[in-house]
């Protein structure tokens, strides 16, 4: 039964492709491929105080640290969910070195090459441009994936500015990224300060006869304690006088900057959380201090991190055992981060193709498991300007979330027309391997001198389906030989060699859009 649903779904997905690129089954191509080609988490569900009353925590719940010996599937596991890479010569280094020797390598941040980083500031304030240079690119993929975490639970938006205050985008990058993987009380901090946060929840014209509350309510929702905890809707009238007296002025032309102006901070007693707090002369400091002393505080982030590394049903026993190491960690974000990457419940069977990939994260890890390059004229202007409309159109342009809650996840990712825009971004093929090949990554492909005998073809799938670890049926098999078969029993000998990587292409694209690799 299983076999057939899966069947059904890859023909399905031929379909998606056959719609965009004109291409069909039993009839050649019009017009073929393009040749230049939150804390929104909620509460993560219960899961059962499993392990309570000395009883073995199960393994999907366990953060005891997990056997450092790792096979090839264990190791594009890991690398997949915490780098967004499945690229076999990175998955071969993680089995030969093994977990910690692969997670420290993970974890170190490396300089950005000169060149990366030029080509990037080369499109200014094109902030998906720019940010996909180094998710591509970069030599710091954990990094840039919990860059893209914070960045989606401290939705913020570019399009609430313009002009002069462009820069803003480029300001709140960069802060997200230094403080992905740092001090959380340091990154609330900055967070509150940062100029397109000001902006974006108002933060910035709050002056002490006239307080705003949209950042305090977020501050507490969505940012450090979950909808409807703890905090009432008198907590966030006095939070927000504790907020007062952080404003934006302008210089000249220059963008705008914060300041904290004391004449315009409520310097009177605020009663917050009273029961657990006594009234003080709180600001925004000192609120985030209060807010991190609650125990929730921790269990919220815990809750989260666990969420989006392991699997969606943490026990309410993990999530405090997590929340503890986090408050003994005093908020580092990097021990947490360690300790699931290496822990038991991170490779248990509940943790696998338990996510379902984002366009972003869809695409990277195409890109990234193909060892694709961003090397040609074409690939840094063309194929990347329509990459990120295909992105934008599948529902995700990166620096512009739809609202304060960060993007819908899971399965809502799947609708039908977001859907085909994946597979026309899936099509936006740049250079490959180590050589900048271009057309294909025929380094993962048997050698194309053996492309004049049927039997490749059978060869070139399974060779394919090695690389994104899928264990395909016979049935699934005979689909992808025909999606290389679609012009014909003889399409695939070399009468026409050109159609050849046409029709590879097609069929590494549509093996991408396998349940198996979108659910990761």
């Amino acid at each position: 039964m299983f076999g057939d649903m899966r069947k059904w779904r890859l023909l399905t997905c031929f379909t998606c492709i056959a719609l965009v690129t004109g291409c069909g089954m039993d009839g050649g191509c019009d017009g073929g491929m393009d040749p230049l080609g939150g804390m929104n988490g909620g509460d993560g569900g219960d899961g059962g105080d499993n392990g309570g009353g000395g009883e073995p925590v199960p393994i999907s719940q366990s953060l005891a640290p997990a056997a450092d010996a790792l096979n090839a599937d264990d190791a594009y596991h890991l690398l997949r969910r915490a780098a967004l890479t499945g690229k076999p010569d990175d998955v071969q280094r993680a089995v030969t070195d093994g977990l910690t020797a692969t997670v420290d390598r993970l974890m170190t941040l490396r300089d950005v090459p000169t060149g990366i980083l030029d080509l990037a500031e080369s499109f200014e304030d094109d902030m998906p441009k720019r940010w996909l240079v180094e998710l591509l690119e970069g030599p710091n993929p954990l990094h840039e994936r919990m860059t893209m975490f914070w960045h989606d639970r401290f939705a913020t938006s570019r399009r609430v500015v313009d002009g002069r205050d462009d820069p803003l985008a480029i300001t709140h990058l960069e802060m997200l990224r230094e403080n992905a993987m740092g001090n959380y009380r340091v990154f609330l901090q900055e967070l509150t300060l940062d100029p397109l946060m000001l902006v974006w929840l108002d933060g910035g014209d709050s002056p002490k006869d006239n307080p705003n509350e949209n950042y305090t309510r977020e501050f507490w929702e969505l940012f450090t304690l979950g909808r409807d905890v703890l905090y009432t809707e008198d907590d966030i009238k006095e939070g927000a006088r504790a907020f007062t007296g952080t404003l934006l002025i302008r210089n000249d032309n220059d963008p705008l900057r914060p300041v904290f102006d004391l004449f315009n901070h409520d310097e009177t007693d605020k009663n917050i959380f009273p029961g657990r707090a006594q009234p003080a002369n709180y600001n925004f400091e000192s609120v985030i201090d209060l807010t991190l002393a609650q125990p929730e505080a921790a269990e919220y982030v815990a809750r989260n991190l666990f969420v989006f590394f392991v699997h969606p049903n943490p026990s309410e026993r993990t999530v405090r055992e997590l929340a503890d190491q986090f408050v003994a960690a005093d908020f580092e974000i990097a021990p947490i981060v360690r300790t699931l990457l290496m822990s038991e419940a991170f490779f248990s069977d509940e943790a696998r193709h338990s996510h379902v990939a984002t366009p972003v994260e869809h695409f990277l890890m195409f890109a990234r498991t193909l060892d694709m390059h961003m090397e040609s004229e074409d690939s840094q202007g063309f194929i990347l300007n329509r990459l990120r409309d295909d992105l934008r159109d599948a529902g995700q342009e990166l620096m512009n979330p739809p609202g304060v809650e960060g993007w819908t996840e899971g399965e809502a990712w799947l609708e039908d027309q977001w859907v085909l825009n994946r597979v026309d971004a899936l099509g936006r093929f740049m250079e490959f391997g180590p050589d900048r090949e271009e057309d294909l990554p025929y380094h993962l492909l048997p050698p194309p001198n053996t492309w004049d005998e049927r039997g490749v073809r059978r060869e070139i799938v399974l060779a394919m389906a090695d690389v994104f670890h899928l264990d395909l049926t016979e049935d699934e098999i005979d689909i992808y030989i025909e999606v290389l078969d679609q012009n014909g029993f003889l399409a695939f000998h070399l009468a026409d060699a050109d159609n050849q990587p046409q029709h590879v292409r097609e069929m590494i694209r549509l093996m991408a859009m396998d349940d198996r690799f979108i659910g990761f």
